[in-house]
């Protein structure tokens, strides 16, 4: 991958000192790990922002402070988004919030090191001429983080999710902005330095981003407590699994002076040990099919029963399996401990140090204890946190999709061109009498009735790959097909109809079909349409319809009552 931030000479002035501590580095790493939890648009946004501002900053000859100030503050820009659950609508230029950026900037000046970031963060929607907020400065009473930080944030603007942004568009935005908005002189900066530096690009990886700020973190003596430290501010903000291994495995790494270190998982039942994460130069990160067993790892059964252990050429005898394992390796020495949750043991955390290296001591074994400690509570975080999200997806009552549910495969469906979701169609059907069955036998007859909807839709959708079927409220139903819809969403509409019928006496199903054609625009218009013709069938079998009643062939439908 390309170099991510620009390596500019530092004035004689700023190379004695670098300005981000290591507390604040974990910090940030923490809050942006988070912001990408809740919003990944917003995240990728900050990845963008945070590339561009420190090139602008290098063109433009700024202070090593001012740049880092610029950079972090571009990453947590929009941090008030955790505090006030409000994501930002649309895609073009989102109207400045001022109160947000305040809200966050309060939140950045509490925790150490991160003062300064606050204040561009606090400053973002200020305006050259005088005219933003929160406090109305004008010119270079902006500071220059501030300003800098806007002018990127005008750059990569908010693309749609999925989509590069419009470069083009973007820089003649900023071309409108110079001398109202923006900093004219930050502006030329800018143009000089994207017409003769490296192209603009589309995405960048965050986890990148954060890793390169340790240019500007101060050189120091690996230490255990604080990477152990920056691991657990890492667990607590993540909910990827392959991620946080990977931040565990690097900063274990640091705080052992490994030349490698692997976390994998143990398959009990054929006695191996599958490596997930690697760190190390030469390493590859993700192995695709690294399954070890004792021969290749002697001590794997040990691990196994829960033991860990330390060994090196200069201290084991040289007959000794695990000797010969390491000379073979071109290693000298290794520590491994198991990862243990509960009373299983999950996996293992393993460390290696090459021939010119030094060596892995019990003072290192005991460091490597902990690591696996945090990957025990990472995995449990993980599985928690998918636990949650499922359970955040589903019906509870008829254990299916909710609304939710729908609403994030409408709006993924409505990202592709209208040209491939044509064959898209939407299903919507409620249960006939419900109310009255309430009402006479109580509501657990009434959610039986509406088990056994669920069960029928899901049944009749079965077939359809693309299907996905959801509870939508009371006693509404929706089914998305996904492909297929144009001939098959009569068929699978009809058949859960007969099987609701034959589920029990007196039970039917209204419904009505929509296509998401060409001139069906957004997921609104399509349940518009789908309501629509199931409310036209209910008319229908009234008696009540008119001519100019009935429905299109976009939205095609029918209504039959089971036996």
């Amino acid at each position: 991958m390309e170099q991510l931030f620009t390596e500019a000479p530092e004035r004689s002035s700023d190379a004695a000192t670098r300005p981000l501590d290591r507390s604040a580095r974990a910090a940030i790493t923490a809050l942006a790990q988070a912001l990408d939890v809740f919003d990944p648009a917003a995240a990728r946004r900050a990845a963008l922002r945070a590339h561009l501002v420190d090139r602008i900053a290098v063109a433009a000859g700024a202070l090593v402070q001012d740049r880092v100030d610029a950079i972090t503050g571009s990453l947590l820009a929009e941090i008030g988004i955790l505090l006030t659950h409000v994501r930002p609508v649309g895609t073009v230029d989102i109207v400045p919030d001022p109160s947000s950026a305040v809200l966050a900037s309060n939140m950045l000046k509490s925790l150490p090191g991160l003062g300064s970031c606050a204040n561009a963060v606090r400053h973002q929607h200020e305006r050259w001429d005088g005219s933003g907020g929160p406090h109305a400065l004008r010119g270079p009473e902006i500071p220059l983080s501030a300003r800098l930080l806007a002018l990127a944030a005008t750059l990569v603007g908010h693309p749609a999710s999925g989509s590069a942004p419009n470069w083009t568009a973007r820089r003649r935005r900023v071309d409108e902005l110079l001398g109202s908005a923006l900093d004219p002189d930050l502006g030329a900066a800018a143009a000089l330095e994207l017409e003769s530096g490296d192209p603009l690009i589309a995405e960048l990886n965050l986890s990148e981003v954060l890793n390169s700020l340790d240019r500007f973190v101060p050189i120091e003596r690996n230490s255990p407590v604080e990477a152990l430290g920056s691991i657990g501010a890492a667990v607590r903000a993540a909910d990827n699994m392959t991620d946080v291994l990977s931040v565990i495995a690097d900063q274990a790494k640091k705080a052992l002076s490994a030349t490698s270190i692997s976390i994998g998982r143990l398959d009990h039942d054929e006695q191996t040990l599958d490596i997930l994460v690697t760190s190390g130069s030469g390493s590859e990160r993700f192995p695709v099919a690294e399954s070890l067993q004792e021969g290749d790892r002697p001590g794997l059964g040990r691990l196994l029963g829960g033991q860990g252990f330390v060994r090196s050429i200069d201290e084991t005898r040289a007959d000794d399996p695990g000797t010969i394992s390491l000379h073979r390796r071109g290693l000298r020495s290794e520590a491994a401990w198991p990862i243990i949750i509960g009373d299983s043991i999950w996996g293992v955390a393993w460390a290696t140090s090459s021939a010119d290296a030094s060596m892995l001591d019990h003072d290192d074994l005991a460091t490597l204890r902990l690591v696996s400690t945090h990957v025990a509570a990472a995995v449990v975080q993980a599985e928690r946190i998918a636990e949650f999200e499922e359970l955040a997806l589903r019906d509870p009552l008829t254990g299916i999709g909710n609304r939710r549910v729908l609403d994030q495969h409408l709006t993924q469906i409505f990202d592709r061109a209208p040209i491939d979701r044509q064959d898209v169609a939407l299903i919507m059907c409620d249960v006939d009498g419900l109310k009255a069955v309430n009402d006479a036998n109580g509501h657990a007859a009434g959610d039986d009735l509406l088990i056994h909807a669920a069960q029928s839709l899901t049944a009749a959708a079965r077939a359809l790959t693309g299907s996905t079927v959801c509870r939508i409220g009371g006693d509404e139903f929706c089914v998305i097909l996904d492909g297929g819809g144009t001939l098959s969403a009569e068929p699978v509409a009809a058949g859960a109809q007969k099987l609701f019928g034959d589920s029990g006496p007196g039970r039917s199903l209204s419904y009505g079909v929509a296509l998401a054609t060409t001139n069906i625009a957004t997921p609104g218009a399509l349940l518009r349409a789908a309501d629509e013709a199931q409310y036209e069938e209910k008319r229908r079998r009234k008696g009540t319809s008119r001519l100019g009643d009935l429905p299109s062939i976009a939205a095609r439908r029918r209504s039959r009552r089971g036996d």
